[in-house]
């Protein structure tokens, strides 16, 4: 077991493809591949459920993929610690919830930016997001704020010495699969979705609110598969009337039998980049930002 190998785990459970994890981290899809396998059979377990869509992390895989971001993190503050600037100037890190529109912002960063070589996207939960910026992991977050959140997330950004630039605003929508009941609807209500299953992300600290991706209120007796990829939560919509929340920023090439319907009376959230508190964006940090607002300007959600 490597490094190496741990971060091909994570990219893979983050973006649910072997393809879209070797384009993230610049490697062959076919060593990875060999990679992964040698890593399973090395542990005597499966890490991932390969399926014709994808992958889905398995019982056992889950509980090392929430192992490996945990070393992984520990490890990269080791490495920006001590590693010299001129070392690390050929990286950039976005530390994210997850979002659809990650995937093709950072192609448009990469190539506006060929000098730099590593491209980190490390999609997880809100406070591993906090704590990576914080800790100097990753060089820009983002998450949202709303009505709900913002007291407790602006509190922590306090604590741990970090500050936001707001994004864009808004609406909150509803992720469903294409042949779902309420798929043909123009916007659907709390009272649309009171009888139906959801999905939603796993957060460490389910007892603070805050931390939420959720953008909706949970109904009582609601059943919940928790998740922690995007790759789980759209194998599961598409297989069943459950549905999700989220921005609704998602262009036609990221759609996957999916369908982003907006909630009537939904929260407006906003869309917040977050730094490092008194501190410059860098330029490789304003190009992220310029190639996130570019992709908000072009494609009308």
């Amino acid at each position: 077991m490597n490094i190496k190998q741990l971060r091909y785990i994570v990219a893979i459970a983050n973006t649910g493809t072997f393809r879209e994890a070797s384009e993230q981290l610049y490697v062959s899809q076919p060593s990875m591949s060999i990679a992964v396998k040698d890593l399973e059979a090395e542990l005597g377990f499966k890490i991932f459920d390969r399926l014709n869509t994808g992958v889905n992390l398995t019982v056992a895989g889950e509980r090392f993929y929430e192992q490996a971001q945990s070393v992984l993190r520990d490890f990269d503050t080791f490495e920006a610690k001590y590693m010299s600037p001129t070392t690390l100037q050929h990286s950039f890190s976005i530390a994210s919830q997850h979002y659809d529109f990650l995937a093709p912002v950072s192609v448009e960063f990469s190539e506006k930016n060929p000098d730099i070589k590593n491209i980190r996207l490390f999609e997880s939960t809100t406070y591993n997001i906090l704590t990576e910026v914080s800790d100097g992991v990753s060089d820009v977050g983002i998450a949202y704020l709303n009505n709900q959140n913002r007291m407790g997330i602006t509190r922590m950004l306090d604590k741990l010495d970090l500050e936001f630039e707001e994004l864009m605003t808004f609406k909150t929508h509803i992720y469903l699969r294409q042949n779902h009941p309420l798929a043909s609807k123009p916007f659907v209500t709390n009272d649309d979705l009171r009888n139906l299953s959801r999905v939603r992300f796993t957060q460490e600290n389910e007892q603070f609110l805050y931390y939420s991706e959720d953008l909706v209120e949970t109904f009582e007796n609601t059943k919940i598969f928790n998740v922690t990829d995007r790759a789980s939560l759209n194998g599961i919509l598409e297989r069943t009337d459950a549905y999700a929340t989220g921005s609704g920023c998602i262009d036609q090439a990221s759609v996957h039998e999916i369908s982003v319907i907006p909630l009537e009376d939904g929260n407006t959230n906003t869309l917040i980049f977050i730094k490092k508190k008194n501190m410059p964006l860098s330029d490789e940090a304003k190009s992220y930002k310029r190639s996130l607002e570019n992709y908000f300007a072009q494609n009308s959600f």
